[in-house]
């Protein structure tokens, strides 16, 4: 029998759900938990509703050739959709494109009229919305556990410890995806993975994972087998390599020494594109729209570093290459663009 547990801190929204007929060894896809927000009607609905279909199409044209996360919006104005898709780092890319069919027909068929939808399923996330959530952070999060399924107590204080550690390296990864394993002694060894949508920054990738094992500690702390979904982040743990160690998603051939150079090129065009966004002053949190492929999976950390001055917009950070490293650091302010090559 399955039991549904809900976890509300403050206003931060956690659900655990807790199966108590086992989680199935085989990494087969499913939905995971699902968020529809109130349905809306109005004069604008034909035009809204061809756009978020204009949307999903796109984000299941386009995540595959992105490598596995994309971004885009569709539509005007009060008609504006803006729609995020990311697959987990480790599968193929048939199975993130099978994955993101799923999850945009779950969604046309479980919130035909919702303006804000979240479906995870456990090889993919969809997110769509009337209104921008571009690189801000969302707290809500779900986590599947098993209320009998309890860990070896000689290995309860290392898990924890593990996923930390998992936690403090993920963001410093190229795509903000990683894998590790424990190596428990006579209890064998627990597999960890971690990972975070490209649009957030490597301090907020680290901050989302770090609450999602504070938040649910308590309730995954003596688990053999966790998994948290959220809407920035997500974690695994399990005592089997469920995740494989050869996507065809992520290992693409343009990942070559010549990155850094087409990186740092772009990056100059991508600052001068958010000095001219005059509409929207602060749209570096929604800069991943402007990267080209095979650049959607680039870096920037701007992290206390976007503000106003009568008006006008600054910002400051760092461009990273494919491996992660640091490579060029720029500040723009009214419309002026400042930038070193490192």
């Amino acid at each position: 029998m399955q039991s549904l547990c809900f976890v509300v801190p403050c206003v931060i929204s956690f659900f655990v759900m807790v199966f108590s007929n086992g989680f199935c060894l085989a990494d087969t896809n499913m939905q995971t938990s699902s968020q529809c927000s109130e349905a809306e009607y109005s004069v604008n609905e034909d035009t809204f509703q061809t756009n978020l279909r204009s949307l999903l199409d796109s984000l299941a044209s386009n995540v595959v050739q992105h490598h596995g996360f994309y971004q885009t919006i569709v539509g005007k104005k009060a008609n504006k959709v803006y729609g995020t898709i990311l697959c987990r780092g480790d599968i193929s890319a048939d199975n993130c494109s099978d994955c993101t069919h799923n999850s945009t027909r779950v969604a046309s068929n479980d919130c035909p009229k919702s303006r804000d939808v979240s479906i995870w399923f456990r090889w993919c996330f969809l997110r769509y919305s009337n209104e921008s959530f571009f690189g801000f952070m969302q707290p809500t999060a779900v986590a599947i556990t098993n209320d009998t399924d309890f860990e070896d107590p000689s290995v309860v204080s290392q898990g924890l410890p593990f996923m930390s550690e998992l936690a403090s390296i993920t963001p410093e990864k190229s795509f903000m995806f990683h894998t590790a394993v424990l190596n428990a002694s006579q209890s064998g060894k627990r597999y960890g993975m971690a990972q975070c949508t490209r649009d957030i920054s490597m301090l907020d990738c680290r901050r989302c994972l770090d609450a999602q094992l504070v938040n649910f500690r308590t309730v995954i702390g003596n688990k053999r087998r966790w998994e948290i979904y959220g809407s920035n982040c997500f974690m695994w743990y399990n005592d089997y390599q469920f995740y494989s160690n050869a996507s065809t998603l992520l290992s693409a051939a343009w990942r070559s020494s010549s990155c850094t150079r087409l990186i740092t090129g772009i990056a100059v065009a991508v600052m001068a594109a958010f000095s001219i966004d005059q509409q929207n002053p602060l749209g570096i949190q929604s800069l991943q729209r402007w990267y080209p492929p095979p650049l959607n999976h680039m870096k920037l950390n701007i992290d206390g570093a976007v503000s106003q001055v009568h008006g006008s917009a600054s910002c400051g950070g760092l461009i990273r290459n494919c491996q992660g490293h640091v490579i060029a650091g720029f500040y723009s302010f009214t419309g002026a663009l400042h930038y070193a090559l490192l």
